[in-house]
């Protein structure tokens, strides 16, 4: 088996989380008269909120600051609620725990919400660690994240031991930039060649690909 540890994205990856984050930030943006219809949000899903209210909104640090704690005023309520686990999970997570992988997540969500949703959703004792970025936005970034789950793992020197497996291009570029091996999966959140573009180590069409691969791997 090539690698030890698994760190999975969360977002378009273990969970369908679309419906509580865009309704979340179109919460958010009408506190500022900003009115954008659901369907042409997904933008949403991927990056740190920062970044997406900064960059397609020209937010200043102070009103994405506002923003953030807007969209959390109503996710912390109803963002679970909103939340689907992928059909797969949690099985593939239990085939793989049983093939001796040691799982995590490491998401560019904030870390309670994370493990919120994944306790909500009755997977959250299926991993090690959660890490997610904090309040304080110490860590935020997506290889920030990435990191520091290698840290919790206490591998933060053998990082050829851990692989990233995320749904978008943010998870490959992170993965690239903590110096860590990165599978990208086409879950439909992103369709290709995002992944080829980003320079995935490895690409997956779909969820039964990335479980062939992975109990398959030596």
């Amino acid at each position: 088996m090539k690698y030890e540890i698994l760190l999975f994205d969360l977002d378009g990856t273990l969970v369908d989380t679309l419906e509580g984050v865009v309704k979340s930030a179109q919460y958010a943006l009408k506190h500022f008269g900003i009115d954008e219809k659901i369907e042409d949000m997904d933008f949403f899903l991927g990056p740190p909120l920062r970044y997406t209210f900064t960059t397609h909104y020209g937010f200043s640090d102070e009103q994405a600051a506002q923003a953030i704690e807007k969209y959390r005023e109503r996710y912390r309520v109803y963002g679970k609620l909103e939340s689907r686990l992928f059909p797969c999970f949690p099985a593939m997570l239990d085939e793989l725990t049983a093939a001796g992988y040691r799982l995590g997540v490491a998401t560019s969500k904030y870390e309670n919400s994370a493990v919120d949703i994944l306790s909500y959703l009755g997977v959250a004792d299926r991993f090690e660690y959660i890490t997610g970025s904090n309040a304080d936005e110490t860590i935020s970034e997506k290889h920030e994240v990435i990191l520091e789950a290698l840290r919790r793992f206490g591998i933060p020197d053998e990082k050829n031991k851990a692989l990233m497996i995320g749904d978008m291009k943010y998870d490959d570029i992170g993965a690239r930039k903590a110096g860590i091996d990165c599978c990208g999966v086409y879950t439909g959140t992103a369709f290709p060649p995002e992944h080829e573009l980003a320079g995935a180590t490895y690409i997956m069409s779909s969820f039964d690909a990335l479980r062939e691969f992975l109990l398959s791997a030596d």
